[in-house]
């Protein structure tokens, strides 16, 4: 449980010995010329001690397809951890969901082999 990936995975799904203790949701939207954006941020706090924050911003523009992998910022950063662990990294950052969603996918298969 020492690794930024455990913790991203245990919002996406249940992980063993990773349990969610509080989580604080923030959402806005503001508008620059013709363009919506929005910005979320998610804090959580585990049951161990750790806090997480997940920020993500995306512009709202009908531009992009939705099969496409439209470009959005989204970031995990551990913000707070026990004296007892060191967790890395510290802070991954992503520029589509795509590029998250195949992180996910290789940190899954390495953590299982």
């Amino acid at each position: 449980m020492n690794s930024l990936f455990t913790y991203v995975l245990a919002l996406k799904e249940k992980v063993n010995g990773v349990s969610v203790l509080e989580q604080e949701f923030h959402q806005s939207t503001a508008v620059d010329g013709d363009i919506m954006i929005e910005k979320r941020e998610l804090v959580v706090k585990f049951e161990n001690g750790v806090i997480l924050k997940n920020q993500v911003e995306r512009d709202q523009t009908n531009k992009y397809s939705e099969q496409a992998c439209s470009e959005c910022w989204i970031s995990y950063e551990i913000i707070y951890q026990p004296a007892k662990m060191e967790i890395t990294p510290k802070k991954k950052t992503f520029t589509n969901q795509c590029q998250e969603s195949f992180w996910i996918k290789i940190k899954k298969m390495q953590s299982s082999t």
